[in-house]
């Protein structure tokens, strides 16, 4: 059984924008970090490694 290590990724954004982020991601009953890494996916998926999702 392999397991995948996480790491942290740091980004810049504005304060009202995060906070606006969690606020919705809260309303949705989700992370800030469930959504970034999801967009994250999808992104890749759209333009990127698809091989890395086994498509």
């Amino acid at each position: 059984m392999t397991t995948k290590k996480e790491i942290a990724f740091t980004i810049r954004v504005e304060p009202d924008l995060k906070d606006a982020f969690v606020a919705a991601a809260k309303t949705q009953d989700r992370t800030a970090s469930q959504l970034v890494r999801d967009f994250m996916r999808d992104y890749v998926k759209k333009h990127g490694q698809r091989d890395l999702f086994g498509k």
